[in-house]
């Protein structure tokens, strides 16, 4: 994993900021981050047997899971290995687990929100899967010891569901109880890791439509969840089933909920930026009313580029998309007025242009398309918000806010 950073650079005639500024996780005034830092110091002490849970919501920078596994494993390593956590419910096109190789066979019906209202769970998928049809989880890192894998379902007719039939890595095969209605519920068991061998879960005849696995080790430490739909907006949190939300955050208790959005609403071709402040807001309320615990981070917009098109001007060789400074001038004055935390991604790359000397880097740090990044650039850019992260950590201990 990649341990450097790019230096800031002058350019145009705009100053990118300060290493030390660019670095910072900003405390707006968020009423739940003594307690984050209170539960990741007692871990650190080696005094809790508690698991600091993680949730990060976002697109296609999320989706990729390169950018949370490079905190995830940091993270990890200094507090405590509780597990991979919660996952997408199966194999998504164009998106990835860093923790499990997933293998599809049958048929499955895939549902994806990315606008409308659907009846769909946190993280926005729903996969309804043919009598007979498996899912194979292939751990990309050891599992050995304890697990609770837990299996968020739903019914979706009249007739009686069929139970999840579970095999785990050591040949035992376990059924999870069915769902008994159209809302989604959730079953678990226990049972042992091995290495790397496979976690199957297989659908029986009239199957529930799955929306969600997690796996998580019974022991304290954290876990780093990844939730992300590529070509989401944050208005997606708004679609989903607001008892699902309510259920899984409740189930979840996460400590901390990182937002990762901003990249397609700064390529939106017709945005209503009203509109999008307030649904910002709204969703902040909704996740903190929902999970009234957790500390709040949003992620400000990353720098991008268009290398045609509509676009503004400002001394690169290739235009900025319009919407990329209402988006982070509206992240950081809902983050103040929200009283969250915030981290100005865009800054930590290096400011405006950056995403283009990325792009230009031996080797390359960001994709020709000026929006993504490597699998070098997700992990450094994953690297420096675990430092941030961690100095945000060490000044609440210190009590210095």
């Amino acid at each position: 994993m990649l341990k450097q950073t790019l230096p800031l650079l002058l350019c145009g005639s705009v100053l990118a900021a300060s290493p030390a500024q660019a670095a910072n996780v900003v405390d707006y005034g968020d009423p739940n981050a003594p307690r984050l830092w209170r539960q990741l110091a007692a871990l650190e002490r080696h005094e809790s047997r508690e698991v600091v849970r993680i949730l990060q919501l976002g697109d296609s920078h999320t989706a990729g899971d390169y950018f949370t596994q490079a905190y995830r494993s940091r993270l990890q390593q200094r507090f405590g290995n509780s597990g991979p956590g919660w996952i997408t419910p199966g194999y998504v096109k164009n998106q990835r687990s860093a923790q499990f190789l997933m293998k599809m066979s049958g048929d499955w019906n895939m549902r994806i929100s990315r606008g409308n209202p659907e009846n769909l769970p946190v993280g926005g998928i729903g996969n309804l899967p043919a009598p007979g049809a498996q899912a194979e989880l292939v751990p990309k890192f050891p599992l050995n010891g304890m697990y609770k894998i837990s299996v968020w379902s739903r019914k979706v007719n009249d007739q009686p569901v069929s139970p999840w039939k579970l095999t785990l890595p050591n040949g035992d095969v376990r059924e999870l109880s069915p769902p008994i209605s159209a809302d989604w519920q959730m079953s678990y068991v226990i049972g042992n890791g091995n290495d790397l061998n496979s976690f199957y879960l297989k659908a029986q005849d009239n199957p529930a439509e799955l929306g969600g696995i997690a796996i998580d080790a019974l022991n304290p430490g954290v876990t780093v969840d990844a939730l992300g739909i590529v070509g989401a907006m944050q208005r997606v949190t708004l679609r989903w089933q607001q008892e699902a939300v309510s259920d899984q955050l409740r189930w979840r208790q996460p400590d901390l909920i990182v937002l990762a959005y901003g990249t397609n609403e700064a390529f939106d071709p017709k945005p209503d930026w009203d509109s999008y402040y307030q649904d910002l807001k709204n969703s902040i309320r909704l996740l903190r009313q929902k999970a009234p615990s957790a500390a709040i981070l949003m992620i400000g917009a990353p720098d991008s580029a268009r290398r045609t098109g509509p676009g503004d001007y400002v001394g690169c060789r290739f235009r900025q998309p319009s919407g990329l400074n209402h988006v982070k001038t509206i992240q950081r004055q809902v983050a103040i007025e929200e009283k969250i935390l915030f981290w100005d991604w865009m800054a930590a790359m290096g400011g405006t242009c950056a995403i283009q000397r990325y792009a230009s880097a031996t080797p390359p740090l960001a994709g020709q398309d000026l929006i993504h990044f490597t699998q070098d650039g997700y992990e450094m850019n994953g690297e420096a918000f675990y430092e941030a992260l961690i100095q945000a950590y060490q000044r609440g201990r210190q009590g210095k806010g």
